[in-house]
C-alpha cells in the first residue's frame, strides 16, 4: 500500500504492539471507545516501525520533515512505542480522542493525497 495516495493517513504510536494488539482482540484491555475502532484502525497500517534504525526512512514514507518530527518520533520509540501509519475513515470519535491512553498516542496527521 502507498501511503501517498491514500487519504485520511495519520501516524499513531502503540506501546508494546504485539502485546496491546493481543489484549485488544482478547478484550483484557480497556479502551474508551469500542474495540473494533481501534482493531480497524491498527489493522489499516501500512507500515509501522520500532527501531531507531528504520526511523529516516519512515519519515519519507509519510512525507514529513526530518527536522520537524526526528526528535520527537525517536522518543516515542526509545519508551517502547511502536510507531504506525495508518488510514482512520470512521464517522465518530476523533483520531485524537480515540488515542489519547496510555497504549495508544496519536503523534500526527498526514496532508498526503
Amino acid at each position: 500500500m502507498n501511503s501517498k495516495k491514500e487519504k485520511n493517513r495519520h501516524v499513531i504510536a502503540v506501546k508494546d504492539y504485539t502485546t496491546t494488539l493481543n489484549a485488544m482482540k482478547d478484550g483484557t484491555l480497556y479502551l474508551p471507545f469500542e474495540k473494533n475502532i481501534y482493531i480497524d484502525l491498527i489493522e489499516t497500517n501500512s507500515t509501522k516501525i520500532d527501531t531507531t534504525k528504520e526511523l529516516k526512512k519512515f519519515i519519507r514514507d509519510c512525507n514529513m520533515k526530518k527536522d520537524e518530527v526526528m526528535h520527537s518520533w525517536e522518543g516515542y520509540i526509545v519508551q517502547g512505542y511502536t510507531l504506525v501509519n495508518v488510514i482512520y475513515n470512521q464517522q465518530g470519535p476523533s483520531m485524537e480522542k480515540i488515542c489519547f491512553n496510555d497504549k495508544i498516542k496519536y503523534v500526527a496527521a498526514l496532508n498526503v493525497l
